[in-house]
């Protein structure tokens, strides 16, 4: 494997992680609104 081939696994690496961990984010983020909406009909 050559420096940029290793350069590109890791990118990709980084890109998959990155991309989970907006997933994630993303269904907090609903979660605690849907929470929010239901919790503030007082």
């Amino acid at each position: 494997m050559t420096d940029e081939q290793k350069e590109i696994a890791r990118l990709k690496k980084d890109l998959k992680d990155a991309q989970m961990e907006r997933d994630i984010l993303k269904k907090a983020i609903r979660i605690f609104s849907a929470s929010d909406r239901t919790n503030t009909g007082s």
